[in-house]
Formats: C-alpha cells, sequence, structure tokens
C-alpha cells in the first residue's frame, strides 16, 4: 500500500525514539553465576542478536516472550544479473515493467518455554504491498479498452503462520548453540487480484502475492556468545517448500547465512552490525500455471508483437517480468546497523526488562535473473517483553 511523506517521518521519528523489536534477553540456562546475572535475567542490551536476526534465542522453563515488529522495505530500478537495466530497454522486451515498490509488514510473535530444553515459537504477520508500473504503449482489443501508461496495483492481507521448535544444543557461561525446527503453514492469499495494465481484474504478479501457498521446512543454527562489552554470533537458515500450491507453482529454496556484532555501551544500550547472504532460486510452475500466464500476457500482445518478450523455449510470453516464473531468483548481500535498547532492572518498575531496537540495512551486492527490482533499503523495529508465568 502506498506511504505518504508524513507517514514515513512518523515512522523515522518513532524508530529514533526507540519504539523497536528488541529481544528480552532471559537466554538459555545454566547454573553458571555470570550467566544468570548478566544474560538470563536479560541486563545486557546486547543479550540477543539484532532485530533482523529471527529465532536467536531460548528461554528458561515457564518464560513467555511477546513481541511486535515492523519492517518497510523500498524497491527501485531493475537488475539483469548485477548490471543496471532501464526502464526504456525492459519495455522493448515487456509490455509493463515495475520502478518503484513498497512492502510493509506486522510482525506479531510469542515465545514459551513449557521446559528449558524447548522453546516454542509461533509468529503471524499483516503485510501490504504497493507497486508502481510503467506502460509501453496503448491500444484496445477484443472490445476491451487497454490504458498502459503509468499504472499501480496494491495488496494487503495475512501472511504465512510461523511455528518453530527452539532447542538448545550447547549452554556455556558464554556460549549458546539452539537449533531451530520450524515450519510455515500457507495462511497468506495467493491469488489477490487487482488491475495490470488495464481495467480488468486479473490475479496480480508473484511479488505483490501475500504468502508462498505451500507447507515449508524452516530450519536454522545459531550460535551467540559474549566476551566482556562485546558479543557475537552467527546463523544459518533455509525455507523450504514442499508442495505445489493451488495455482500449481511453488517458490524455490531459499538459503542464508548471517553474521554479526554487537558493542554494550552501558547497562541499557548497544550498538551492532551485521552481514547478510541470502540466495534463492527461480518459480518452478506447473505446465497448467504457464499456460494461464500465456494466455493472458498474449491477450495483450496480439495486436502489438513488437512489444512481446522474447519466446521461451516452451514458447511463453509475459506481459511483464513480475509474471515470469524464470525470472524470481537472486542473491543478495546486505549490510545493517541496529541500536538495542533495554530498561534496566534498576528502575524497578513494570518497564524492566522491556526492549526496543532498531536495524537499517542496506544491500552491498545484487545478482539477479532479470530484469528484476533491486532492494534499495529495508529498516526493521520493534518492541519485545518477556517474564516468567511461575
Amino acid at each position: 500500500m502506498k506511504v505518504g511523506k508524513k507517514v514515513w517521518v512518523a515512522f523515522l521519528v518513532l524508530f529514533l525514539c526507540g519504539s523497536t523489536v528488541g529481544v528480552l534477553a532471559n537466554g538459555t540456562h545454566t547454573t553458571s553465576e555470570e550467566k544468570s546475572a548478566d544474560r538470563t535475567t536479560s541486563t545486557r542490551p546486547d543479550s540477543y542478536a539484532p532485530l533482523g536476526v529471527m529465532g536467536d534465542h531460548a528461554h528458561s522453563a515457564g518464560e513467555l516472550m511477546l513481541s511486535y515488529r515492523f519492517m518497510g522495505m523500498a524497491m527501485a530500478g531493475l537488475l539483469d544479473g548485477t548490471d543496471t537495466v532501464s526502464t526504456e530497454d525492459a519495455l522493448l522486451r515487456y509490455q509493463m515493467v515495475p520502478t518503484t515498490m513498497q512492502m510493509q509488514m506486522h510482525m506479531f510473535g510469542a515465545m514459551f518455554a513449557p521446559h528449558d530444553s524447548i522453546t516454542l515459537m509461533a509468529m503471524t504477520s499483516y503485510r501490504s504491498n504497493f507497486m508502481e508500473m510503467e506502460g509501453a504503449h496503448t491500444h484496445a482489443t477484443g472490445g476491451h479498452d487497454h490504458p498502459v501508461g503509468h499504472q499501480e496495483m496494491e495488496s494487503a492481507g495475512l501472511g504465512d503462520l510461523r511455528l518453530s521448535a527452539l532447542i538448545p544444543l550447547l549452554n556455556a557461561s558464554d556460549v549458546d548453540l539452539i537449533l531451530n525446527a520450524g515450519v510455515s503453514i500457507p495462511t497468506g492469499a495467493i491469488d489477490v487480484e487487482g488491475t495490470h495494465g488495464g481495467d480488468e481484474l486479473i490475479v496480480l504478479p508473484y511479488p505483490m502475492q501475500l504468502g508462498s501457498g505451500s507447507f515449508e521446512l524452516r530450519p536454522a543454527v545459531t550460535f551467540a556468545g559474549t566476551s566482556g562489552s562485546w558479543s557475537y554470533g552467527a546463523q544459518a537458515h533455509a525455507a523450504i517448500p514442499l508442495n505445489d500450491n493451488s495455482r500449481d507453482y511453488r517458490l524455490a529454496t531459499t538459503v542464508g547465512s548471517t553474521l554479526w556484532g554487537a558493542r554494550k555501551l552501558n547497562d541499557w544500550l548497544s550498538i551492532s552490525v551485521r552481514g547478510s547472504i541470502q540466495n534463492w532460486g527461480n518459480i518452478t510452475a506447473s505446465a497448467e500455471h504457464t499456460e494461464m500466464e500465456t494466455s493472458e500476457a498474449e491477450h495483450d500482445h496480439t495486436a502489438h508483437n513488437s512489444h512481446a518478450a522474447p519466446a521461451a523455449p516452451t514458447q511463453t510470453v509475459y506481459m511483464s517480468p513480475t509474471m515470469d516464473p524464470n525470472l524470481q531468483g537472486g542473491t543478495r548481500a546486505n549490510l545493517a546497523a541496529g541500536v538495542n535498547f533495554i530498561v534496566p532492572d534498576r528502575v524497578g518498575s513494570i518497564l524492566a526488562g522491556q526492549r526496543l531496537a532498531v536495524e537499517f540495512q542496506m544491500p552491498v551486492y545484487q545478482n539477479l535473473d532479470g530484469p528484476q527490482m533491486a532492494l534499495d533499503w529495508t529498516i526493521v523495529a520493534g518492541w519485545q517483553y518477556a517474564f516468567s508465568l511461575w
């Protein structure tokens, strides 16, 4: 959904004031006096990973943590591999091409540890997307008027539900190793409709949909440690779709890793830096799905073959690269900086232990199967609070 400048300014002020998702570090559990006094009781602002890292910590038996995260993302321009593609050049091949996209996501999470050896986690989200596109020409065929110029499309709704079991594999006084056995339940819509270069409603392209439509395995392994005023960690993770969805396609497996370091400035504030890399493949589409996309594209290309995409081996053409399952994969590396704030226990009120944090990310390398939209920046912010039920 389109976000006005005033709204973005309000969000940025909110971030700078610290209304960002932090992680209450009740950490993992040992009998070590040092860890009990420092990490497990959440007195360190850097007890957990930077905000953009999910599933990085476990809890003690009886602890419940509630969280809220806001993520905003902006995309602009086109890449083919690492090369920039102009809108004009892309329009020589496609009738419509994307120019900008904004995505907002509100994530609500809960973690509960029924036992020291396992922490259960659930997260759901509400997502909104807004995309601007440019068209090559205007024409009328089949009795329908198809104005093709500047176009806007949007979608909004619930995303997929994620469930995880976090299992501590190593609990030392200054290091943790945690296995995250997660799954994703396809609760997000994959058949959102809108206009795409005309007045007729069609199913919106892949980037505008709200979920994957498939059950997914989401394994991860996290290592984290502390040394004096420093903390550090690394995580490897993956998303593995298990089935074709109801529209007869399947997202590709995604694999990624991240490495971070943080510095505790005092008992309530820390700063962090993080690097990450992620790789994802193209979409696997069945013959039926490909024929459906081709039919939609051919309807708009009938009278203007000069703007049609080059035929693939199956002779399919697409009105836009956002509709081509073979132009969705890529590799991206990001650098991020974050600030973490915790209300110290010495405050002695209900606010003690509540965390606020923010992390800002920018890409340093992108290699995309394109033409495909390039990431511009991402910001994550929110709040988390953990407490014991017994």
